[in-house]
């Protein structure tokens, strides 16, 4: 009876080492028990991120975010957030490597990712430190977004005020039927210019006939011709002979 009861005794010890093992790594540090080694990620802002959050390296999970500080605290130092990440001993990071925070989704759970760096490049060792890129926050884009809106606001405002004033309709109202005459005198001219293209083309016209008819264009050319080689015809004039000479001249004969 006696063992019995001591069996008995010994398993409820065994269990309570037991819970109190799976207490202790549910509150402590797990990943001191894990081959790995920690990095030093600093920013500007930390973005919203938390302890615990996931630390990814080229989209796989390494490790975590152990803690949070500011630092350096001097005066005369600018004010940094630090991270201090576990990652696992198989993940290795570049010195040139760029860490940076980002988000699950639009609004789901932040997380640090780590873009790998050049290929051959010097390993971060444990307790180095990883220069962080600062991401827009979307309190910013928001911002933005509500300046834009406003800005268009004041835009469609001045249009309208600009085409609800009487004055500014009535001139626009002119200007609308002045382009309505001037594209129709336009079409006008244009097809006044086709008649005499088909005009042109058929040779009526004097214009015509020169471009249709070989014969008054080698009269023409055969004029210029003769005028270069006697350029003194322009000059002088035929005496014309009075009519009662040209008539006694012919009673002679």
């Amino acid at each position: 009876m006696s063992a019995t009861r001591e069996a008995k005794v010994g398993l409820l010890v065994f269990l309570a080492f037991v819970l109190l093992a799976v207490v202790v790594f549910s509150v402590s540090d797990f990943y001191n028990f894990t081959p790995g080694y920690h990095l030093r990620v600093v920013f500007n802002s930390a973005g919203g991120i938390d302890v615990g959050a996931p630390v990814r390296l080229a989209g796989v999970g390494v490790g975590e975010v152990q803690r949070l500080t500011v630092s350096p605290t001097g005066a005369e130092a600018k004010t940094q957030a630090e991270l201090l990440v576990w990652l696992k001993e198989f993940a290795s990071v570049e010195e040139d490597a760029v860490a940076y925070i980002n988000t699950s989704g639009l609004i789901g759970e932040k997380y640090l990712e780590i873009s790998p760096g050049t290929r051959g490049a010097r390993l971060l060792k444990n307790g180095e430190v990883l220069r962080g890129q600062d991401s827009v926050a979307m309190t910013q884009f928001m911002n933005t977004g509500y300046e834009v809106v406003a800005q268009l606001n004041k835009t469609v405002a001045a249009i309208h005020a600009i085409v609800a004033d009487e004055e500014t309709r009535a001139a626009l109202k002119g200007t609308v039927t002045n382009s309505a005459e001037v594209t129709q005198g336009l079409k006008t001219l244009l097809a006044s210019t086709n008649i005499l293209v088909e005009k042109l083309n058929r040779g009526e016209g004097t214009v015509g006939r020169l471009l249709t008819e070989d014969e008054i264009y080698e009269d023409l050319k055969a004029t210029v011709k003769d005028i270069r080689a006697h350029p003194w015809k322009l000059f002088i004039r035929t005496k014309e002979k009075p009519a009662a000479a040209v008539a006694s001249s012919e009673g002679r004969r």
